[in-house]
């Protein structure tokens, strides 16, 4: 199919969606607000978002696709007092979106690619997006969906049901990473194999295509009317996580932008529409959640199961209990049991059976095979105010877990984890500080857990940021210190004026040296380094430097993300394969502005670069250039028009091969919405 025919179909499915849904206006539909963009504070921070008092620590993900409500869980307090409507309300959303790629270059296949096709925990090191993960692969895909809300009040009670119509057609990497995340029944992120998707290369459109539709019961609740008491089941996010006991995974797709940032962006926010949010920032869960308010004190109790690959499963259980005194003060008791079954699976520790350590170019890769996983975590916060009169607020956490797998090489060697965080956060008119001293054991929350599709995250050994082994995901949040480090974090923030500054400064340390032999002890990971020989062992240390500035004159807006990343460990000249000793710097210029009340534009460059040694030498680049535009057509629609396009060169990871790995990259994106 030619791509103007592409091009033409989708057109006329975006048409038929968006008169379809107007026909139904005669019922009574209730238009949803658009959740609020979440910032890097609110999802990754360890310590308050600067700019804001300690608070209490609720979900941070807006409602995935498939959630059966259509806001977060609110209390009757902090609701605004409006009169109840009773009887059927409808809220419906759709979109449907063309992504559209074309590559070039000997980078498209990778010297890796085979044995990374046929199984091998090695991935190639192109053709993959530095800023996002995400692979860059030929070919155009049209994705479409639509959501409807079903919502039925009486005096007592709401009853709630979500159906969801998803369809693919097309190049089913790019809709698996370059579009909204996919329906949860269609999406191979979260194990579902409604799509013929499997790892591949290819380097002409239309080698990896095929066809889905689903039409799933996504969700659905029940609650009182004084929402003191909901009850929901099916696809659904948590109303409240302390994210250092469990941490929903993050999305492995890039959601539609006009503009782009490094993946440890401290940006308030990519410029955009109101009306233009994520639909979602991480994979939602899948089971039975309740949740209940008495007084000041939130309970809500989930059992659900994991993202996981075919013919493998994962399932948590979770209680988590707030105490909300107001004004910045709470409390958290939360507890997690998590259990893996199924088929074994290879992956990236040695302390499963059959333990492996395989000499690459860049180091030791161990690997062995695990079954049976059990991890239990419990955890304590509290966020207060040390002196109101000063304006210096608190947060302290504690967590300790508990792992065990069978069979493991080594039995009797598991032994409890620590998480520990204090955290000091001052706050003067628009200026904030903040101090953070972190400590993650390496034994703390190690359940192994693959996504649902290996090329989730490419697993270069030097791959950053790298906080956790590659094609895995961790059951906390671990972006701001990854397992078995441990130091501090400064930052200092100047907000909500004509010119706005985030700057920080991390230096984290490794905490136990891993070697061959304490790698093999059950539960023990370092999510980054690879392991040395006991009588040659050193200790790893990284820092990171960034800056976000913005500055708002008359003609736009003008912004700044800068983001350094340092990491070193020294080695013995008898054990080369030990030198890391590398600098990730990465840069974004945005320029972006609202040319009226309907239409934001945005355009800019970047480049991630990464250049040192990680055994063997590392020096190449990734330069992007990116435009974009949002137009809102009415008060319930707005279409997305974005443009970027990536040049990749530097040197091949293994010197042995004579294909170049230098690839450039066009991503086109068409996104249209319509909410009733």
């Amino acid at each position: 199919m030619s791509f103007a025919r592409f091009v033409m179909r989708v057109a006329l499915a975006v048409a038929f969606l968006a008169f379809g849904i107007g026909a139904t206006q005669r019922l009574a539909f209730a238009k949803p607000v658009p959740s609020p963009l979440p910032t890097p504070e609110a999802v990754n921070s360890a310590s308050p978002a600067p700019g804001t008092t300690a608070s209490p620590e609720p979900s941070t993900t807006p409602l995935p696709i498939g959630s059966s409500s259509p806001s977060p869980f609110v209390s009757p307090a902090a609701a605004t007092p409006t009169p109840r409507l009773r009887g059927l309300r409808l809220t419906t959303s759709a979109s449907a979106t063309l992504a559209g790629q074309s590559t070039s270059g000997g980078g498209q296949i990778g010297p890796e690619a085979p044995g990374f096709i046929a199984g091998a925990a090695l991935a190639p090191n192109t053709p993959y997006d530095l800023f996002s993960s995400a692979p860059q692969v030929p070919g155009f895909v049209g994705i479409g969906t639509i959501l409807t809300t079903a919502t039925y009040r009486t005096r007592a009670f709401d009853f709630s049901v979500t159906p969801g119509l998803g369809s693919v057609r097309g190049s089913i990497t790019n809709a698996s990473y370059w579009g909204e995340n996919l329906l949860p029944t269609l999406n191979p992120h979260l194990g579902s194999q409604a799509l013929p998707y499997r790892v591949a290369f290819p380097s002409h459109a239309g080698e990896d295509d095929g066809t889905g539709v689903r039409l799933s019961l996504l969700s659905g609740s029940v609650a009182t009317a004084d929402g003191n008491l909901r009850v929901r089941g099916g696809y659904f996010d948590l109303a409240q996580t302390a994210r250092f006991v469990f941490a929903q995974p993050l999305l492995t797709n890039v959601n539609p932008a006009i503009a782009y940032a490094p993946p440890e962006t401290l940006s308030s926010g990519l410029p955009g529409s109101d009306l233009w949010q994520p639909y979602a920032t991480a994979l939602p869960l899948h089971g039975v959640d309740v949740v209940a308010k008495r007084g000041t004190a939130t309970l809500e109790v989930t059992n659900a199961a994991l993202p996981s690959l075919p013919g493998e499963a994962a399932r948590m259980t979770m209680g988590s209990l707030v105490f909300d005194r107001g004004e910045g003060t709470t409390f958290t008791a939360q507890v997690l049991h998590a259990t893996t079954s199924g088929l074994p699976f290879v992956t990236t520790v040695p302390f499963g059976t059959n333990p492996a350590f395989t000499p690459f170019p860049q180091g030791v890769l161990p690997t062995s095979t695990l079954d049976g996983q059990q991890q239990m975590i419990a955890g304590l916060r509290a966020t207060f105010h040390i002196s109101p009169a000063l304006g210096l607020d608190g947060v302290a956490q504690v967590g300790r877990s508990w792992y065990h797998a069978e069979p493991v090489d080594r039995p009797g060697t598991e032994v409890p984890g620590g998480y520990y965080q204090l955290s000091f956060v001052k706050t003067q008119g628009r200026s904030t500080a903040s101090v953070d001293l972190l400590r993650m054991e390496p034994r703390y929350a190690t359940m192994i857990l693959p996504y649902g599709v290996a090329e989730n995250q490419w697993s270069t050994s030097f791959a950053w940021p790298g906080q956790w082994l590659k094609s895995n995901y961790q059951l906390i949040d671990n972006s701001v210190l990854g397992v078995n480090r441990q130091g501090y974090r400064l930052r200092y923030f100047i907000d909500k004026g004509p010119l706005e500054v985030h700057a920080e400064y991390t230096d984290l340390r490794q905490i136990e040296e891993e070697t061959t032999q304490t790698s093999t002890q059950a539960g023990y990971v370092d999510g980054f380094y690879l392991p040395q020989v006991p009588n040659a062992a050193t200790f790893g240390r990284q820092k990171r430097f960034a800056l976000w500035t913005a500055w708002h004159p008359r003609f736009g807006d003008l912004t700044l993300d800068i983001v350094d990343d340092e990491l070193f460990r020294p080695f013995f000249a008898s054990h080369p394969e030990d030198r890391v000793s590398y600098e990730v710097p990465q840069a974004v210029v945005t320029y972006s502005r609202h040319i009226s009340r309907a239409i934001v534009a945005a355009t800019g460059l970047g480049r991630y670069a990464m250049k040192g040694a990680f055994s063997e030498p590392i020096d190449f680049a990734e330069r992007l250039y990116f435009a974009g535009i949002e137009i809102q057509q009415t008060p319930k629609s707005v279409i997305l028009l974005s443009f970027r396009r990536t040049a990749f060169g530097g040197i091949a990871t293994f010197p042995s091969s004579t294909r170049s790995p230098n690839f450039t990259g066009n991503t086109f994106i068409v996104e249209q919405r319509v909410q009733l």
